[in-house]
């Protein structure tokens, strides 16, 4: 099992998020029948909203509960939620379906008593995501529900959620996780797991997952799997994060405009499979420091590499919204030299670096439903079509997935599809491989 489920929080008190903890805590001050009946909870993914809704399920329904720290995490009721396999515990994922035939379906069975607990909880996760039609049939669900029902309701982008939706819920926000807090986490795991890694590669590791609890989990993971002391070269190397040298001759020839050269330092990054997000991370990170330090000239830099960030998670080429950015910033440079840069045509994609030997069919099965977690921001409906897929096999830098019905199969072979595919693997298993998608048999 992967870290991230192995070590997820199970109880209040293993709540990373100092915020989260304590919001949570002070409920314990009330009876649970004088508790809230919906909550939103709103915020980067990796930040743990799913985890503290499955928490609150407890907080409702364990048996064995403590005034001052909550579900016990070990009664049957505690347990069956963590293993998903409560009854009372419904989630629906709003990404994959849109939820109307769901959020009817729940309005048609909500009044039926609980089967074991003594509250049904519903978590709907990305509830952003659903429709029109299923909005207003939970608003409905929400205005009258039975003493028995309590709804999460998790999202990533609160400005979608209707106002009539958010006025019948208690509010929690997830802020992106602080280095300490990150740090808390990944050494929790080290010590369980006994591994030998520096403290600075630990703090190198917290540094390039943008405040993600689930991402920085999933690197240390990675990392793991590494043979000897783990260091910041390992690191380094196995997750494809932004080498200083390279970041300072970026900048340097930033300040010069040199697009000819900037150009091909990222060309140079997305060869060697470098992570051309985590570098525009450490860029941001760099002008940060500097406009703290007084450099006006850093505020420009900053919008248009905060609007590359948000252009990379849904461009099929991820280092284009980057290179857009250097052309345009340098575009006087660019004007006057326009006739000595040729344009050079799109070159087909560079074959896979060799394997390390980290990907296996074994790994990847056992990690499919992270790699379908993975691909939720890139591209819910490639995610929602991989649930019905599998991994066939892993051999000579190919994966090959089997698909089982023909659309499936169409979709996943579109070369957009193939590249989102390349660029998560690449991701979560720091190998760059070729996709191939077959149809099998049901």
């Amino acid at each position: 099992m992967s870290f991230y489920r192995t070590y997820r929080p199970q109880v209040i008190e293993e709540i990373d998020n100092v915020a989260v903890r304590e919001q949570l805590l002070s409920l314990l001050t009330k009876d649970k029948k004088q508790l809230p009946h919906a909550f939103l909870f709103t915020g980067p993914r990796g930040s743990g909203k799913t985890t503290a809704a499955r928490i609150v399920a407890k907080l409702f329904n364990c048996t064995k509960p403590s005034t001052k720290s909550g579900p016990c995490g070990k009664c049957d009721q505690c347990t069956s939620i963590a293993e998903g396999r409560n009854l009372d515990v419904l989630e629906i994922d709003a990404a994959s379906n849109r939820g109307i035939d769901e959020i009817r379906q729940l309005r048609d069975t909500i009044n039926l008593a609980p089967s074991g607990g003594a509250f049904k909880i519903y978590i709907i996760d990305e509830v952003h995501m659903l429709t029109t039609e299923a909005f207003n049939a939970l608003l409905k669900t929400l205005e009258e529900p039975p003493a028995h029902a309590v709804f999460v309701l998790a999202t990533t982008d609160p400005q979608k959620v209707p106002a009539t939706i958010k006025s019948r819920c208690v509010v929690l926000t997830f802020h992106r996780a602080t280095s300490a807090e990150l740090a808390a986490a990944l050494k929790r795991i080290v010590k369980a797991e006994k591994i030998d890694i520096e403290d600075s590669a630990l703090t190198l590791l917290a540094a390039g997952v943008d405040g993600s609890f689930r991402d920085a989990v999933k690197l240390l993971e990675q990392v793991s799997f590494h043979k000897g002391k783990i260091s910041v070269g390992v690191v380094r190397n196995l997750t494809s994060l932004s080498d200083e040298s390279i970041l300072a001759k970026f900048f340097e020839n930033l300040a010069k405009k040199d697009t000819k050269v900037l150009l091909s330092i990222i060309e140079d990054l997305a060869a060697d499979g470098k992570d051309i997000k985590t570098f525009l991370v450490d860029c941001l990170g760099r002008l940060q420091t500097e406009l703290i330090a007084g450099a006006p000239e850093s505020k420009e830099l900053i919008r248009r590499f905060t609007e590359a960030y948000a252009l990379m998670k849904v461009s099929p080429i991820a280092e284009l919204p980057l290179e857009l950015v250097v052309v345009e910033y340098c575009g006087d440079t660019v004007a006057h030299a326009a006739p000595e840069i040729p344009v050079v045509p799109l070159s087909p994609i560079s074959p896979p670096s060799p394997l390390v030997g980290l990907l296996t069919l074994e790994k990847l099965t056992e990690h499919w439903k992270d790699f379908i977690d993975e691909l939720k921001p890139f591209n819910h409906s490639v995610a929602g079509v991989l649930r019905s897929a599998r991994p066939k096999s892993v051999s000579g830098g190919i994966v090959t997935i089997e698909a089982f019905y023909q659309f499936h199969k169409d979709k996943l072979s579109e070369s957009k599809t193939k590249d989102v595919l390349i660029a998560v693997l690449k991701k979560l298993f720091g190998e760059k491989v070729k996709v191939d998608v077959v149809l099998g048999k049901k």
